[in-house]
């Protein structure tokens, strides 16, 4: 819309629109720093050795999706492991630097191989069971309530996400490009030891 207007009632005019615009989008940005501060572009959570470890916006979200499903289906909570973070994030990075998706690493090594590669050993222990879910999703289909869904829509990733054995979690998160598209891959590792 072009517009016509004398100077000084023009400039009185755009000043008034300004301090009302400003005042409501004053109120609008108030919210959303009470929402960033809430969620953050990080947040620090606690681990299963009473440590803290920072998680990014979607891996938190993650983290929070698969602990309100498993507690609204009487399942203990899983706590977030150092090692598995790091084995899925670094996961999560590799399909997207060399272009795959699969549960197998690039150079061959199963999920057994590349969690003892990370530390996640079994040795010493009586029992132990793993498991992982991997996806991917471009644009909003790659937000984490999506690809949580997309699991929950599927009988192998639900049965990871509600296995009652598992009580360790490692969630990698990453932005990036695949098959020419923008969006984000997830690695989700479960874990559980017992001596």
């Amino acid at each position: 819309m072009i517009t016509k207007c004398v100077p000084a009632l023009c400039l009185a005019t755009m000043l008034i629109i300004i301090v009302a615009v400003g005042g409501s989008a004053s109120a609008q940005n108030a919210g959303d720093i009470v929402e960033a501060q809430k969620l953050g572009d990080n947040a620090t959570v606690q681990t299963c050795d009473d440590k803290t470890i920072e998680l990014n916006r979607d891996e938190k979200q993650m983290l929070d999706l698969h602990n309100q499903t498993r507690t609204d289906k009487g399942l203990p909570p899983l706590c977030v492991h150092t090692t598995l973070t790091e084995a899925a994030r670094a996961h999560s990075q590799e399909m997207l630097d060399k272009s795959y998706l699969s549960h197998d690493s690039f150079n061959g090594e199963n999920l057994e191989t590349r969690l003892a590669h990370f530390g996640y050993t079994f040795s010493g222990y009586s029992s132990w069971n793993y498991g992982e879910n991997i996806s991917w999703g471009p644009s909003y289909m790659g937000e984490p309530e999506n690809r949580f869904d997309t699991w929950m829509n599927s009988e192998d990733h639900k049965a990871n996400i509600l296995n009652k054995d598992y009580r360790e979690i490692g969630i990698g998160s990453r932005t990036g490009f695949y098959e020419n598209n923008s969006g984000k891959m997830y690695t989700v590792d479960f874990g559980t030891r017992q001596p």
